[in-house]
């Protein structure tokens, strides 16, 4: 409990659930119920995590969990929900699981429903002085094993344009990104993973970049010949502003998106962060992503301080992982 009070709190986007872990909050409230398991959750040594499940009956429980909030966004949520489920359903015997989140938690509501969730009704609560709005959300015992909380991704290959090879903005950094591209879409489609290039077109024709049917705009050749199961166009840094990826990524059921392309500060890290806040849980490949080095009235970057900046900024919103890493963790095992 002393480690948990002392976890860092959460940022302003999440400090309604700050209370969970401050005096008063989840473990003071449970701790003395008899029928409250507690979970404790470590990853390289270091307690991230705990979740409780209380029976409200013989056969069912009310489900919480509570994550470290530098851990928010690198899908450990998902998996020790997961895990804790499958405890309540298996060892403890458990037909029914219920639970109250936030009606604002976007993010939590789209992770529960992919396990099966169903939202039973609505209720409020008085949290800290102050009235909250919850949903009240159910899964059955039948219903788990379909679902089995399973990431459902999609890659998104994000603007590898020929403007990025032999346009006016040559990515150099870090080597190698192409092939690692390349790789990645020839893994996802191994795998049945879903696939959406997206295709950057200036808004404006007299655009020095990017103007639509040059052949700057155009696809990079080797990747126009990889397969993927949609292309995208955009006019802005964020994929999802006036195009059609959002309802693709829903009329697929896509809960987990991984970001590939270039550049890294730029539509890569925009689109990132956006997911995050519709969300969806996020991974964004360091060594498939690219860019360049920057020189303007506000100072100068080389290409490499500009990429490991924005990696180290952009795991508060996603997993940054290798592709390497990525490809074994998408691997179809037998």
């Amino acid at each position: 409990m002393a480690t948990i009070s002392s976890w860092p709190p959460y940022p302003p986007e999440f400090e309604d659930l700050d209370y969970a872990l401050r005096s008063n909050g989840w473990l003071v409230e449970y701790q003395n119920k008899a029928e409250a398991r507690f979970f404790a959750v470590e990853y390289l040594g270091e307690l991230i995590a705990f979740t409780i499940l209380s029976k409200t009956g013989e056969t069912e429980a009310e489900f919480r969990i509570a994550l470290r909030a530098d851990r928010i966004g690198q899908g450990f949520g998902r998996a020790i929900t997961n895990m804790t489920l499958a405890k309540g359903f298996t060892a403890i015997g458990l037909t029914r699981i219920h639970l109250i989140v936030r009606k604002n938690n976007h993010r939590a509501i789209s992770l529960y429903k992919s396990f099966g969730f169903t939202v039973r009704g609505e209720c409020f609560k008085s949290v800290n002085g102050k009235q909250a709005y919850f949903q009240v959300m159910e899964l059955l015992k039948e219903s788990y094993p379909q679902k089995g909380g399973s990431m459902n991704r999609a890659l998104l290959v994000i603007d590898v344009q020929n403007e990025y090879f032999f346009g006016k903005l040559p990515v150099s950094y870090p080597p190698n990104s192409l092939d690692n591209i390349l790789m990645v879409m020839k893994a996802a489609a191994a795998n049945q993973i879903s696939v959406a290039v997206i295709q950057h077109a200036a808004k404006v024709e007299t655009s020095p970049v990017f103007k639509k049917g040059s052949l700057e705009w155009k696809l990079h050749p080797d990747v126009e010949k990889q397969h993927r199961d949609v292309l995208i166009e955009k006019n802005w840094p964020d994929s999802f502003t006036e195009t059609k990826l959002e309802e693709w990524l829903k009329s697929k059921n896509i809960d987990t998106i991984t970001v590939c392309g270039y550049m890294t500060q730029m539509c890569c890290d925009t689109t990132a962060r956006r997911a995050f806040h519709l969300g969806y849980a996020v991974e964004f490949l360091s060594d498939a992503t690219g860019t360049l080095s920057f020189q303007n009235e506000a100072g100068s970057v080389t290409d490499e301080e500009l990429h490991r900046a924005i990696l180290v900024t952009q795991s508060r919103f996603s997993k940054v992982m290798k592709s390497d890493d990525w490809v074994s963790s998408i691997q179809i095992k037998s």
